[in-house]
Order: C-alpha cells, then structure tokens, then sequence
C-alpha cells in the first residue's frame, strides 16, 4: 500500500508520542517517557503533527512549531520543524517511492505554504539531508570553555536566582527585547515558557535584577562532570542571554566567584568575530601550543539553524535595512522544488521592495545559499568570492551585502 500522510489531532497525541519513541528512544522501555513527554509539552497541539502510515501502520512522523522570528527589526511568521523521523523499521528506500523522510519534509514544507509561514526553520541532525529541502545554515555558534581561574573577578550585584512570583513577568520582557533586537532569534511563547521553566531543576536560572527594575538577562547552568575522575564544570548550555555587554559581565564575575567548587565553566555565545570572549578574560591568548603550562580558554565553533524562505518578498519587506545603501538588484533564486523565483528587489531610506520581474538577472542562486544570504551569515560578495552564486553584473552586489550589517543570526531557543 502507498504511504498516506496526515495531520492529526489531539486523539492522537499519545501515538505521535509513541512513534517518535519508535524513531529515536535507545529501547522500547522509553516509549512511555515519549508519550508523557508530549502529554506535557504544549509548544505544539492538534494539527501540528504529521503521521506517515503504510497499511495503517504508522512509519514516520514530524512536528511544526507555529513560531515569530525577527529579522532585522521586523517580525515574520515562523514555522518550527522539529521530530522529523522515520521509525526504525522502515528506513531506506522501498521501491520506486520517495524515502519516508523525503515525504515527511514535503508535506510538512507543502503544509507551511498553506499556512502562511515566510520561513521555515529547524536545527538538523545533519545538515546536508535537509540542504535538499532548500534549507541553508544561518547560525554559527561558539562554546567556550573558559578555567574559571582566569575569568574577571568584579562586581555582580543585582545577579540572584530566579524567582518565579516576583520575576516571571520581568523575565518574558527581557527575553523579547532580546529577540526584537537580534537576527533570526524566536519569540519565546508562553507554551514554551512553560516548558523551559519546568526544566530548571536540572540546574539553576539565574537573573540579573535590581529590586523593581528590569532584568537585564538570565543565565540558566547547570553542575557537569564528563569523567568520574574529570574537573568539574558548570555548563551555562545554550540559554543565556543579555540586553549589554554590562551585564554578560556581571554573569563572568558571578561564574569566577565559583571556582571553589568549579574547574571549568562552558558557555555558548554568539560567533567569535561578533563577540571575542577571551578579550574579557584575564588571559586573552589563546594559545598555539599543544603543551602549555598556563590556563586559556577554548572556544569550539558550530552551526546549528537551517532556515528555507518560503516568502521571499515578505521577508525581506519586513526588514529595517541601513539607511546608507540604495540601489536596485534583480535576483534569480532556484527552488528545491525545480522552480525559479525571479525577484527586483530595491533599497532605500533603509527599506527594502521585493516583487516578482522577467528583468535579466544580475545574480543566480540557489535558494539554500541565499537564506544564508538574505538572513546575514554570508555577504554576497564572499559568496561570489566562494564561487557559490552566479553574478553576470557585480555592481548590485554592494546593495545586497546590505543584508549582512548588523548583528548575525543568532537564536536562543531550540525546538
């Protein structure tokens, strides 16, 4: 029988549960955490999940998120894709039909157009199965691990735990302000604020917060041991974030004052060229030498969101470009699906128009590379540099390097 997909409802929310259990737990005694997992997890609900059955049996399945993302100052609709799987019985190719991966991504990129989502946006496993998709890598991140030995040592007054009677509120506030001024981070929803702070007592959230003012940022860490015999380490993970450089600080001289208990703090940040860490610390080298005597920081880089555009004219009309660059391009960008979006976009007064035109193109590309351009990780003259898009006219170039100034991709939620 062929592979029939659907979206289900909240009937079904504890199969979802158990297939996801199917594709990704270590054995068969999981699947009951997978289904009480998704009991309490309302980041999603009925229509959000897609099943893949053949013979009524499911076989696959994955989930959107309805989600905002900011993009240079604008808001567009977001669409989330998360739990993309194919249980374990049922990989690979069955005769001459697509792979059940293969139809799970369709539809759910199909279900986003429907829906109106301009961008769809998840953080892979591997990220060269969903370059098929037309998804391209827009998020560098840096983890640091820093000996707490040479971590600043200053005030940190204000920095307290979290509480959730007097700070929620403040909290949510702070977490906005900080998507509404980056790039391509996601507004935090109240379902998933829910989830987030029922997963602290892993660890422990910290705030930066004097009385009745605002907070400045949060700082959610956690104690980690890798070896039995190993250095201990706190580890800040992924969900840190700050309105200043002020108050990242006052979280470094809070992470010093620990090092009786801790070896080692690792923290991840923004990309290195965005935010050079180890210029804050009292040892700024990092060293060449493989045998050293003194301790440094390290920092590992990696990429982590993949974004595909689906709207691309809402997009990019959403944004709040440089008021200094003006000028027109005519761009060719080729769809996964084999189509070819032909835009004439213009800049001016810093904002940018978009529509569809028959006008030769200046640039060609595919549409993998040019979410990773339009959304601020590549400029496209390093692109043309790199010989990965066709430019038949580089003068337009200088006005859509304008997508690239200001603060790079960076989101602090994960999904």
């Amino acid at each position: 029988m062929r592979l029939q997909l659907k979206w289900v409802g909240e009937d079904q929310r504890d199969r979802v549960g158990a297939v996801r259990a199917l594709c990704y737990a270590r054995g068969s005694g999981q699947i009951a955490d997978f289904v009480q997992q998704l009991r309490g997890d309302r980041r999603s609900g009925p229509g959000d999940w897609l099943l893949a059955e053949r013979d009524g049996v499911a076989v696959g399945t994955s989930t959107q998120y309805p989600l905002t993302m900011w993009v240079r100052g604008g808001a567009v609709a977001c669409q989330g894709v998360a739990y993309v799987g194919t249980v374990k019985t049922s990989r690979r190719r069955i005769g001459n039909e697509p792979g059940i991966g293969t139809a799970l991504m369709n539809e759910t990129l199909r279900y986003a157009r429907e829906r109106g989502f301009v961008v769809s946006a998840l953080m892979p496993f591997r990220g060269s199965y969903y370059d098929h998709f037309g998804y391209g890598i827009v998020e560098r991140r840096t983890e640091w691990t820093v000996p707490l030995s040479i971590m600043p040592v200053g005030d940190f007054d204000g920095v307290r735990f979290y509480d959730d009677a007097r700070d929620r509120g403040a909290l949510f506030e702070c977490r906005q302000r900080v998507a509404q001024r980056g790039q391509c981070d996601i507004e935090r929803t109240p379902a998933a604020w829910e989830w987030e702070l029922n997963q602290i007592g892993d660890g422990f959230l910290v705030v930066d917060r004097h009385g009745a003012e605002s907070v400045r940022g949060w700082m959610y860490f956690e104690h980690e041991k890798t070896e039995p015999a190993g250095p201990d380490t706190i580890h800040c993970g992924f969900d840190t974030g700050y309105e200043d450089v002020a108050t990242l600080k006052k979280f470094l001289h809070f992470l010093a004052s620990l090092r009786d208990q801790y070896s080692f703090a690792k923290m991840q940040l923004p990309p290195a060229r965005d935010l050079p860490l180890n210029l804050l610390l009292k040892e700024t080298q990092m060293t060449h030498r493989t045998a050293r005597n003194h301790p440094t920081a390290e920092m590992r880089p990696f990429t982590r969101m993949q974004v595909r555009v689906l709207d691309h004219v809402k997009l990019i009309e959403a944004m709040k470009l440089p008021a200094d660059r003006s000028g027109k391009a005519v761009v060719s960008i080729k769809e996964t699906e084999g189509s070819t979006s032909k835009l004439a976009i213009e800049l001016h007064n810093g904002k940018a128009s978009a529509a569809p035109t028959d006008a030769s193109a200046d640039v060609e590309i595919a549409d993998r590379i040019w979410a990773m351009i339009v959304l601020g990780d590549l400029p496209v003259t390093r692109a043309a540099e790199l010989g990965l898009i066709a430019v038949t006219n580089r003068t337009p170039l200088a006005v859509l390097d304008a997508f690239s100034i200001g603060p790079p991709p960076y989101c602090r939620e994960y999904f």
